[in-house]
């Protein structure tokens, strides 16, 4: 057993002996080696916790860099796309005194188109017409059917409906199919 403290001095409640309590026989240094331990605890807590904490920094920064990145790169972006000048995707102004921009490139004149030759689809006798079956519009994918009206290509000799290849060579000069340019001969 441990001898008594002295008068006046206290004694810490883990050494002093109660009930359910024997002595510590180290005495002192047991509660000093118990204080260490704690501290270590204490120390190792602290270390996890800056860990972390580096650890969420970290990954704030990273992602505040890459909205700075991503921010940079649409600036640059809109900038170039605002200073190119010329670009047909530029939203027209509505100042009078302003040059209109040159027209885009168009097809064909109506005049033009009523000079092509144009034909009625020859009809069967109402039997299995091998040609009448297999010919079908490029434009519009429509069966052929006897007495419509029908427009040749004179370079290629494609042949198409000619409401279907009217509105094409309104808008381009070229043959549907094989995109041969097409020549109105005045003849």
């Amino acid at each position: 057993m441990a001898a008594p403290a002295p008068a006046g001095v206290a004694v810490p409640d883990e050494l002093a002996p109660g009930p359910g309590r024997e002595a510590n026989k180290h005495g002192r240094a047991g509660a000093v080696r118990r204080h260490r331990q704690c501290a270590g605890a204490r120390l190792l807590s602290l270390a996890v916790q800056a860990a972390v904490m580096a650890a969420a920094l970290a990954i704030f920064v990273l992602f505040a860099a890459a909205s700075a990145l991503l921010l940079l790169v649409l600036v640059l972006a809109s900038r170039a796309f605002r200073h190119h000048r010329g670009s047909r995707y530029r939203v027209p102004s509505l100042d009078p005194s302003s040059p209109s921009p040159p027209p885009l490139r168009t097809g064909l004149s109506p005049a033009d188109i009523r000079l092509l030759p144009s034909f009625a689809f020859p009809g069967g006798c109402g039997g299995g017409d091998e040609a009448a079956d297999s010919a079908s519009c490029a434009v519009c994918l429509e069966a052929a059917r006897a007495g419509e009206r029908w427009r040749a290509m004179p370079a290629c000799t494609h042949a198409f409906h000619a409401a279907c290849v009217d509105r094409w060579l309104a808008r381009t000069p070229a043959c549907p199919v094989c995109r041969t340019a097409v020549a109105v001969t005045t003849s």
